[in-house]
């Protein structure tokens, strides 16, 4: 089919078109704005509610995981049991020698009261492996009955000693000397001065040395009682107390609180100087010794340290102590090893305690 180009419009058509697009869009917006003015045809919106600006909130850093450090431990498995060294007492025979008269003491109870009987008297029980003992109690008595005799004659001698000292009639006889030969020289003296040549001049001169004399024995009489007599007195009291303290040797006296763990002698037995007759033991603290090697350890990864103390028993049983590390011997020994001491709080099972000294199977636990 053929295809004819089309005539191209002329100014007239141009003109008429956009007359009547004028038009046309003036109609159709005129109809739009009478629409839109019509309170009636209004739609109402409410308005959009308010919204509140929320601050932003400031990120908080995430926290750091840090690994958990895990527990260093020092770890002993030949750990001796042994009592401390202040908690141990040897209680011996005195010097030269006694007849021990005497293995007995006063009753007391758990507490340490003595038990008196109806007449209000103590009451006494022999000694015995395993007695709970107190500290200041008499335990036993050696023959002394030669030093109460020592005793009584230093008292008797310090009571002369004293008599000495506070005697005056010495002061008195020389102070009166010294006013008989005062009371000559005036009268000599005078007695010139009423008539020359009463007294020669020699004569004079003897008075007055004789005065001198008796001066001279007043300050011996007086010295002789202040220094000489006083110092006799202290002597005799030293010779009293030291035989009181030889009386106060001559018992068996405990010093700690504890157990009898040896009895080695006998009523009426003769015990030698330095001869051990009772070894008294305190078990509610004790010590477990270790042996640390110097290349493992320092004193300071050791020293007040936490411990744990594991001790088994028969039966496949265990039981755990408390401890803390209260010595670090500084000496090494040749196996370049130092000693370490944990103090260990015993326990008791009944009327017996769980840790005994000399056990040498001890396990030991330090927090490091």
């Amino acid at each position: 089919m053929l295809i004819l180009p089309r005539p191209p419009l002329s100014l007239h058509h141009l003109t008429m078109s956009a007359i009547i697009t004028f038009i046309i869009c003036s109609l159709l917006l005129q109809s739009e704005e009478t629409r839109i003015l019509d309170p009636r045809q209004v739609p109402f919106v409410p308005p959009p509610p308010a919204t509140q600006v929320q601050p932003s909130p400031i990120a908080e850093p995430l926290p750091v995981a840090v690994p958990p450090t895990p527990t260093k431990q020092a770890r002993f498995t030949n750990g001796m049991s042994m009592p401390q060294r202040h908690n141990h007492v040897v209680l011996s025979a005195p010097e030269r020698g006694a007849k021990l008269l005497s293995l007995s003491t006063e009753r007391r109870d758990a507490a340490g009261n003595i038990d008196l009987d109806s007449d209000g008297n103590p009451t006494t029980v022999p000694l015995a492996q395993g007695m709970n003992v107190f500290r200041g109690q008499v335990l036993g008595k050696f023959d002394d009955r030669e030093l109460h005799s020592i005793l009584k004659i230093n008292q008797t001698q310090l009571e002369v000693a004293k008599s000495e000292r506070d005697k005056e009639i010495e002061r008195e006889y020389a102070a009166h000397g010294v006013q008989v030969e005062y009371a000559n020289l005036l009268a000599m003296l005078d007695g010139n001065k009423r008539h020359a040549g009463t007294f020669t001049q020699m004569e004079i001169r003897r008075g007055e040395l004789a005065l001198a004399q008796a001066h001279s024995y007043l300050k011996l009489q007086t010295y002789n009682i202040d220094e000489i007599a006083s110092r006799k007195v202290t002597a005799q009291e030293s010779e009293v107390d030291r035989t009181k303290v030889q009386i106060e040797r001559q018992q068996l006296v405990s010093q700690i609180d504890g157990i009898i763990v040896k009895i080695n002698a006998a009523e009426g037995e003769w015990c030698r100087e330095g001869q051990e007759v009772l070894e008294i033991m305190r078990l509610d603290t004790l010590w477990v010794q270790v042996m640390a090697s110097v290349k493992e350890y320092e004193i300071s990864d050791l020293f007040g340290k936490q411990a744990v103390v594991q001790l088994a028993l028969p039966n496949g049983r265990t039981e755990t102590f408390q401890g803390v590390v209260s010595f670090c011997n500084p000496k090494v020994d040749g196996s370049d090893r130092f000693e370490v001491l944990v103090e260990v709080q015993n326990r008791r099972t009944g009327n017996f305690w769980l840790l005994q000294p000399g056990r040498s199977d001890v396990e030991v636990v330090i927090a490091l």
